[in-house]
């Protein structure tokens, strides 16, 4: 076989003869790192163009990466699953696909925008609506923990989730699996890598998962949390030549379900009410992105280029009311068109050379067009303003008083409407220079540019209105709908720098130190402007009393803006690896202080979440990781993270020293997990794994907190040749736990987690 790319070839054969003659449990699990290293010359080799996580000579960085392996191990499908997975990452599991909120080392939010970033095969993902998906061929995951902002930019406060798809000239061959389990789980799949010739390969991927559901709605007599999904991948690569590969990869999925429903509670008892939602709570979305790899050599120097199309339409309706019959509810349609462009140079370094560079431009287009209408029937509609009103008439008792009151006794509807175009270029540069043998300082370097606009239509409905005089005497007036019309904009500079120090004084010792600034980005909250809307008509109707000024609509920006959120990052970490001995450590200790803290709270209506900025916050932590092989195959795996998030300054939601809400402080998972091969052909594999995490606070107060949640899970079983078969089960003890709650005008509002699911996986290797 004569292929242009023997060298690499050559390459990737010794490097797994090399790993083929370790003992086996050092290459068969997923281990924790922290580590230095030229990511593209190590882990990922055969993947083009690479965003550089550090230039060649490598640079220090907290990391987690997850093999094929360890994503069938683990039974990782999606992203919820990542949690226990990594050191101080919680993902929770709300039952939706759009919610995607990311927690990782004290930082997160539950909506409008993330300060960890997700990338496929380099190219980024801009809407977190389309976070939590199925990638069929998956050739592993990479988490960098900490603020990668210098090289990523935007959103890349707390970390970066990089997605690395199967190669090709890496590995031909396909596999098909079965899953059915408990609760009418069914999920099929099959993924193939295909050397078409010697310069083309092509990898496609195809699943498909439907659930009954978890929770039973007794009102509509059927499950409220069912899902059906549909997921497919394909990618065509060619290489031609050494200096030249290019790669064409698409992806897609449709995703219809339910949602894990919110819930009230008795408020002296805090037992849970049956679920008796009058509304179901939907989810349906439509995704495709395109994505075009480029990578050309020429010297010493590489270019390489990621341009990536994304189109997104989803559509989310919830009952906010949580009650039997129909108050609230809120509908929201999102249609996005998104455009990235990036070109990176890097120097290609000698092993004499001492120093590595990097250079790279980025630009980004993200057009949204967002529809939110709130239903309101003419029971909630009129217990709503009523209660308003009547507030009103006991600060003055001696106005008329006003109650809502239609005839008719109609549903009315807010209704709004944005477009939302964004844009931004960045310019970055990090550099790397090797002092001495053992001694490696890097420094970068990101300049960034967003603009941000919005045109919102919000209009609200009409108001008929019974007015009570002091002297029994009534009048009945309508009054007019408001209406917001209008745009607004906002333009963001930063400057993110990072410095770092590696040591590196034997095969066996990595340690670092690094100072890194990072950023989550601004933006305009468009789920206030139902709030608002409301707001405006009764300043309206106080105003026909002649007491209250009409509503000023200057003061609509501060109302519906939050500012960007910013980070100081100081890090230290080491690993120690000794293979003979079968032993990973790594730990890592941080300081974090973040100013503008972005939290998400309900709307005053309770008819959705926004993004308000909540002061000055610190957090401190530590991650803790090892591995040892006990005996054979046998393994003994340990993590645990501390995660210390509280306010640095009193602000209006809370005070200096109370925990940041929804941040676990304790994350740890403890796993036994073999792979013992008992002929030559059949081998007994599985795994057991206790994991959990808490405390975690629900309010900014702290007066509600959720205590330690743990989930037991385990599988067993056998394989022969190509053909693979084993039990497993999650949440063994059928623990249930709080996963959110929130308050709102109608009481607290709960979601609970899954129940106990067993299964078994059918898979055949071809």
């Amino acid at each position: 076989m004569n292929y242009p790319n023997k060298k690499r070839l050559l390459t990737s054969a010794a490097l797994s003869l090399l790993m083929l003659g370790l003992p086996k449990p050092l290459h068969a699990e997923s281990l924790d790192t922290i580590q230095t290293h030229a990511l593209e010359a190590v882990v990922i080799r055969s993947y083009i163009p690479q965003r550089p996580t550090a230039p060649s000579i490598g640079q220090p960085t907290s990391l987690t990466w997850i093999t094929p392996k360890a994503l069938e191990q683990y039974r990782i499908q999606s992203l919820t699953d990542l949690t226990s997975r990594v050191p101080s990452l919680f993902i929770p599991d709300y039952g939706s696909k759009r919610s995607s909120a990311i927690y990782l080392r004290g930082s997160g939010a539950r909506s409008a925008g993330q300060t960890i970033g997700l990338y496929v095969d380099g190219v980024p993902v801009l809407n977190k609506s389309g976070f939590n998906f199925e990638l069929p061929g998956l050739a592993g995951i990479e988490v960098l923990r900490g603020p990668q902002g210098s090289l990523y930019g935007r959103n890349a406060m707390s970390g970066i989730i990089n997605y690395y798809t199967r190669s090709a000239f890496e590995h031909t061959g396909g596999q098909a699996s079965l899953t059915a389990g408990s609760h009418r789980l069914l999920r099929a799949s099959v993924e193939q890598s295909l050397l078409l010739n010697p310069k083309l390969g092509l990898n496609y991927g195809l699943s498909g998962t439907t659930r009954r559901g978890y929770f039973y709605n007794e009102t509509h007599r059927a499950y409220q949390d069912s899902l059906r999904q549909i997921s497919a991948f394909t990618k065509l690569e060619y290489r031609p030549s050494d200096r030249l590969e290019m790669a064409l990869s698409l992806t897609g999925d449709y995703v219809r379900q339910g949602g894990f429903p919110y819930r009230t509670d008795d408020p002296v008892t805090k037992r849970l009410a049956p679920l008796n939602a009058g509304d179901e709570e939907t989810y349906e979305r439509h995704s495709f992105a395109a994505r075009y790899l480029l990578s050309y050599k020429w010297g010493r120097v590489q270019l390489q280029s990621a341009t990536g199309y994304q189109y997104l339409y989803d559509r989310t309706a919830m009952d906010m009311d949580a009650m039997p019959v129909y108050l609230f509810r809120v509908t929201q349609g999102l249609r996005q068109h998104g455009f990235t462009q990036e070109f990176i140079l890097k120097g290609l370094r000698e092993r004499s050379q001492k120093y590595a560079w990097s250079l790279g431009l980025f630009g980004y287009y993200d057009a949204k067009h967002i529809e939110a209408p709130v239903h309101m029937s003419y029971r909630g509609i009129k217990s709503m303003i009523d209660s308003q009103l009547a507030r009103l008439h006991q600060r003055s008792p001696q106005a008329p008083k006003i109650t809502y009151n239609d005839p008719q006794a109609k549903d009315v509807t807010n209704l709004n409407d944005f477009r939302m175009p964004d844009w931004g270029l960045a310019l970055y540069h990090e550099s790397a220079y090797e002092l001495a043998p053992a001694w490696t300082v890097t420094a970068g370097l990101r300049l960034d540019y967003e603009h941000h606009l919005v045109r919102y239509d919000s209009r609200g409905y009409e108001m008929p209105l019974t007015i009570t005089l002091p002297d029994g005497r009534e009048m009945n007036v309508r009054g007019k709908a408001a209406l917001l019309q209008g745009k607004q904009s906002v333009d963001y500079w930063h400057v993110i720098p990072k410095f770092s120090v590696a040591w590196k004084p034997s095969e066996a010792l990595h340690a670092y130190a690094t100072v890194t600034r990072g950023l989550k980005t601004g933006g305009f909250n468009e789920q206030s402007f139902s709030d608002l809307i409301t707001t405006v008509q009764g300043h309206n109707v106080q105003a026909m009393s002649g007491r209250t000024p009409a509503f000023d609509e200057s003061t609509i920006p501060e109302r519906t803006t939050y500012k960007p959120e910013h980070s100081w990052n100081y890090e230290l970490g080491a690993r120690y690896h000794q293979a003979s001995w079968g032993l990973e450590l790594s730990a890592s200790a941080y300081y974090m202080h973040v100013k503008d803290l972005q939290l998400t709270r309900f709307v005053s209506s309770g008819a959705g979440r926004v993004v308000g900025n909540a002061g000055a916050s610190r957090t401190w932590g530590l991650e803790l990781a090892a591995s040892q092989r006990i005996y054979s195959s046998l393994r003994a795996q340990l993590s645990y993270s501390l995660t210390d998030a509280r306010f640095s300054e009193d602000y209006t939601g809370g005070k200096k020293g109370d925990f940041v809400p929804f941040i676990p402080r304790h994350i740890f998972s403890a796993m036994l997990s073999g792979n013992e091969y008992l002929t030559s052909k059949l081998r007994l594999f599985g795994e057991v794994e206790w994991s959990g995490l808490g405390e975690l606070y629900w309010r900014e107060d702290n007066s509600q907190r959720e205590n330690l949640q743990t989930i037991l899970r385990a599988r067993l079983g056998l394989g022969y040749q190509r053909y693979a078969v084993s039990l497993w089960g999650g949440n063994l003890l059928d623990n249930s736990y709080t996963i959110f709650q929130a308050a709102s005008p109608l009481g607290r509002l709960v979601q609970t987690s899954a129940p106990r699911t067993l299964g078994v996986d059918l898979t055949v290797r071809f």
